[in-house]
């Protein structure tokens, strides 16, 4: 049987309690120190000695200036916790707070409370009162926006109208002038047809009075001959009577489609000096605005010339030239906006895409590069010279799709080349081609 191995016994605790000679040792220390007092002279003699008196007032004083520092910190509290200045029914429905009557107690009034915080002389209340001027501000900017916005709306619809209008004149004058023509026809066949019933006519009666001087009856086809004559006299008026008619048509639907054109000038004018509109321009600077440029190379012209930063190839000026779009004031606003994107690009510190910062810029259409099936397959369509210094062929990537619909003169695009430099030419963005869409898998 294994024996058990004995505990050892725990180290008794020390006691707190200082011991006797400790005491002894600290009585010893005060005694000593109490001697070497007196023999300084510095040992007062308290006896006979009345103690001091509590100043009531200086006492109640002091509480009630305790009690409205306590009040102004719950005040300041409350305005930090919620954002706002308290009023007397936020704290007269909350145990959690001072009563209201409080501050009539010790500031006369809630106002005496309010006008001693001087809350409404801080930071916080300027920084609240700021804010409120920006959202109106805001408010009324993004209304002036959404207004411009709904006009430029309308503006739209009714040039897409007028438009529709047009063609749809157009074809009907097509079809007038194919009537007409076909008239025409019909009238040059009936007068040749009458023509030459005329000369067979007069052949007959050369053989009648040659062969039967003394005939007194006509021919046994006389009669039947006269009236086809007769008929054809009728179908000849009846074709030439169609003609005058088709012919006044025809004058009609001209002047529709003058008016029309006009219409559709006057619309364009109006669009197009919506789209050179600067944003953020004052009345004044409205009532003053530049005239639209009347071509998509007189965009690309006006753009050049006061460019900062954008940069242009010659091809943009030939193919600007060759452009039919017919909304040029869009074409150098969005040209203008281009040489703010260049100017962020060329910093090379933009934080984020070039087609982020175009949005940023509100360039809504910016695609950041083509496809590289059209870039291979149509390599020659998609390739610039720049005379640089130093000469050199550029592919265009980046591009700007401009305008809505179908055809050369509705939609247009920008190509751009976005380089990186280094290898002896800038960092910048380069404008290659303004007007025609280049082909691609879908042209």
């Amino acid at each position: 049987m294994a024996k058990q191995k004995r505990r050892k016994p725990k180290p008794q605790q020390r006691s707190a309690e200082p011991t006797v000679a400790q005491q002894r040792e600290e009585w010893r220390k005060a005694k000593a120190e109490d001697e070497a007092l007196e023999e300084l002279g510095l040992m007062l003699d308290l006896e006979g000695r009345e103690p001091p008196k509590y100043d009531v007032v200086a006492g109640v004083d002091a509480r009630d200036q305790i009690d409205r520092l306590e009040l102004l910190l719950a005040y300041y509290r409350w305005t930090v916790l919620t954002g706002t200045t308290p009023l007397p029914e936020d704290w007269e429905a909350s145990e959690d707070w001072p009563h209201p009557d409080v501050a009539d107690a010790l500031f006369g009034s809630w106002d005496g409370l309010v006008d001693s915080s001087r809350i409404e002389d801080g930071l916080l209340i300027e920084l609240v009162d700021k804010a409120l001027d920006a959202h109106a501000k805001l408010r009324a900017r993004g209304e002036e926006l959404d207004r411009r916005a709904r006009a430029m709306d309308d503006d739209s619809v009714k040039g897409a109208e007028l438009r529709r209008q047009a063609e749809l004149a157009g074809q009907r004058r097509d079809e007038t002038i194919g009537r007409a023509q076909e008239a025409e026809g019909a009238r040059d066949r009936a007068l040749a047809e009458n023509q030459r019933l005329r000369e067979r006519l007069a052949s007959l009666e050369d053989r009648l009075s040659t062969e039967q001087p003394e005939a007194e009856a006509p021919p046994p086809d006389f009669d039947e001959w006269l009236q086809g004559f007769e008929q054809q006299l009728a179908a000849q008026a009846a074709t030439e009577a169609a003609r005058d008619e088709l012919h006044q048509r025809l004058e009609e639907l001209a002047s529709e489609r003058e008016r029309d054109r006009q219409t559709i000038t006057e619309l364009s004018r109006l669009l197009a000096a919506a789209d050179t509109e600067t944003d953020g321009a004052g009345p004044a600077q409205e009532a003053a605005a530049e005239e639209p440029p009347a071509t998509v190379l007189e965009a690309v012209e006006r753009a050049a010339a006061e460019a900062e930063h954008l940069r242009f190839a010659p091809r943009a000026f030939e193919t600007a030239a060759d452009s039919p779009f017919r909304r040029s004031g869009l074409v150098l606003k969005t040209l203008r906006q281009l040489d703010q994107l260049a100017a962020k690009f060329e910093s090379g510190e933009m934080g984020m895409s070039l087609s982020q910062a175009a949005a940023q810029l509100g360039i809504t259409q910016y695609k950041a590069n083509v496809s590289e099936l059209a870039r291979t397959r149509y390599e020659k369509d998609y390739t610039f010279k720049w005379p640089g210094p130093p000469a050199r062929d550029l592919l265009v990537g980046p591009h700007v799709g401009l305008g809505s619909g179908s055809g050369a003169a509705f939609v247009a695009r920008i190509y751009l080349h976005a380089h990186e430099g280094g290898d002896g030419l800038d960092r910048g963005l380069i404008v290659a081609v303004v007007g025609r869409h280049l082909p691609d898998t879908t042209t």
